[in-house]
């Protein structure tokens, strides 16, 4: 065999090693891509499945507050439509007739005198404590077997009612106090009222 034989014979084995070698790389080029790329989209439909799940748990979650800040406002309005019924109380307790407060001062006072204290009336209901009036309260009190109270010669802004007054203590009797006294307890039922 002669050199440009041999030579030729390398250079055709050296073409073919070099087109298998090249082949091999290509085919593990496309593997190493193919491997790429279906990582790459299982990574892409992780992130937006997680991003699907954090959407829909900040959606639920801004739900949530709308909801919340919904009741807080419905229950604010509840409790200033609470607040207008006890001020209209109290406007309609402070406008009762003469008689209609006499009444209704008698049983307050015989329900809460201990018997012996000075009467304080509301500067708006003073004239209403007339000495014939103050009579049949003593009387009311005498037969409940209390001390008679006295009618102080001052009077307070109270908006309807009176004080009642022994030592250094003094019991409010104003419409507003006892109005607030028995708010706690009337409350629940007012709302039922106004809101069922």
């Amino acid at each position: 065999m002669n050199a440009e034989a041999i030579t030729s014979k390398i250079l055709e084995d050296a073409r073919a090693q070099a087109a298998a070698a090249l082949g091999e790389a290509q085919r593990k080029a496309d593997d190493l891509r193919r491997r790429d790329e279906a990582a790459i989209e299982e990574k892409r439909q992780q992130s937006e499945a997680q991003a699907d799940r954090q959407a829909a748990e900040m959606r639920d979650r801004m739900l949530r507050m709308a909801e919340l800040d919904q009741k807080k406002a419905l229950l604010s309005v509840k409790r200033q439509v609470i607040d207008l019924a006890f001020a209209d109380a109290l406007e309609r307790m402070a406008a009762m007739g003469a008689e209609q407060k006499r009444e209704y001062i008698e049983k307050l006072l015989l329900a809460s005198a201990q018997g012996g204290e000075e009467l304080i009336p509301s500067a708006e209901d003073k004239a209403l404590f007339d000495p014939a009036f103050m009579a049949r309260l003593n009387a009311q009190l005498q037969k409940a077997g209390k001390a008679a109270v006295t009618l102080s010669s001052q009077d307070r802004p109270l908006g309807g009612g009176f004080v009642l007054k022994q030592g250094g203590l003094e019991i409010n009797c104003a419409f507003s106090a006892v109005l607030s006294q028995a708010r706690s307890a009337l409350e629940a039922e007012v709302a039922a009222v106004l809101f069922n």
